[in-house]
């Protein structure tokens, strides 16, 4: 009895049909790229409006000479711009600025990441602390100001109330030149640790879990399991939490204006409180545009460097 030779099938293959994966594959006509662009064009005007109009708009003021008592915008100068090289305030003010965001952003980012880390272990309470420590993001910003404000007074603040019980000094947290500007940044701490910790939390809870096994199995210790294994693998969303931070230290006013108000003297006066000084109080509208194109230029260079650091390989 001879078996008949199986014959090579040339149909499809038998199981189920997948049409929402083949149309997934399918390339997009050209009636669908003509409906996204069409369907991008409200975004991209909104952006327009909100973002490139009032920058081309401030940099047409920063050469005008708009003052409270001038205002015509012609003749376009550079002497707003020449202004900022001659004047001295603006020294000390990006100095400030340098030092609240490095202070600020320096010890979010640590502290955000030790947090992170220390909420990766599994226990009970750490589980409780989850919830807890997210609270600060949930207050606003002037009301976190306007609390803060109430702990730190001199003459009604608990926190100098609690320093005279336990018979230890109390400074002038908010009036002293030498300790105003760490007091923003211990304010600026307690709302800006969690977002860090957030985002780096989430990096580490999805970060795999087979090269810190296998580093486990090589002998390697916590410190080297952490810096060839964690690092690596959580450093964009860490640097992502830096550039975030970096972007609302520059940008930080409700602390200044409700804490110290630029004071005493300028000792807490960073180049954002003093755009809106000079523009709004003093009505220097040229000089305040010439001013905020100093500030975009001044975050833009950190922010740079950031990025570049978080593409490295």
């Amino acid at each position: 009895m001879t078996v008949p030779a199986t014959q090579p099938r040339t149909g499809p293959l038998p199981g189920p049909s997948r049409p929402g994966r083949i149309a997934a594959l399918r390339p997009w006509s050209a009636f669908d790229r003509r409906f996204f662009r069409v369907a991008a064009v409200p975004a991209f005007l909104a952006v327009f409006v909100v973002t490139v109009v009032p920058l081309v708009v401030g940099l047409g003021l920063s050469f005008s000479s708009v003052t409270s008592t001038h205002n015509g915008v012609l003749p376009l100068t550079f002497g707003n711009y020449a202004h900022i090289w001659d004047d001295s305030e603006v020294h000390t003010v990006l100095l400030n600025t340098l030092i609240y965001v490095v202070l600020a952003v320096g010890l979010e980012t640590l502290l955000g990441l030790g947090l992170a880390l220390l909420m990766t272990r599994k226990n009970r309470a750490i589980s409780v602390f989850r919830v807890i420590f997210l609270l600060p993001l949930t207050v606003a910003g002037i009301a976190s100001a306007i609390s803060w404000g109430a702990l730190l007074n001199t003459s009604q603040g608990w926190i100098d109330y609690f320093l005279q019980l336990a018979g230890l000094p109390q400074p002038n947290w908010l009036a002293s030149s030498t300790t105003a500007m760490p007091s923003v940044v211990l304010v600026d701490l307690w709302s800006g640790v969690p977002v860090v910790a957030v985002i780096v939390l989430a990096a580490l809870m999805s970060a795999p879990k087979d090269p810190i096994e296998a580093a486990l199995v090589d002998g390697a210790g916590a410190w080297a399991r952490f810096r060839y294994v964690t690092f690596p693998a959580i450093r964009p969303a860490l640097m992502l939490a830096a550039l975030l931070r970096t972007v609302a230290a520059f940008q930080q006013f409700a602390l200044f204006q409700i804490l110290t108000g630029g004071g005493p003297g300028l000792n807490t006066t960073v180049l954002n409180f003093y755009v809106y000084q000079q523009t709004i109080v003093f009505n220097n509208i040229g000089y305040g545009a010439a001013l905020a194109m100093l500030l975009l230029v001044v975050m833009a260079v950190p922010l740079v460097v950031l990025f570049l650091f978080s593409r490295r390989r």
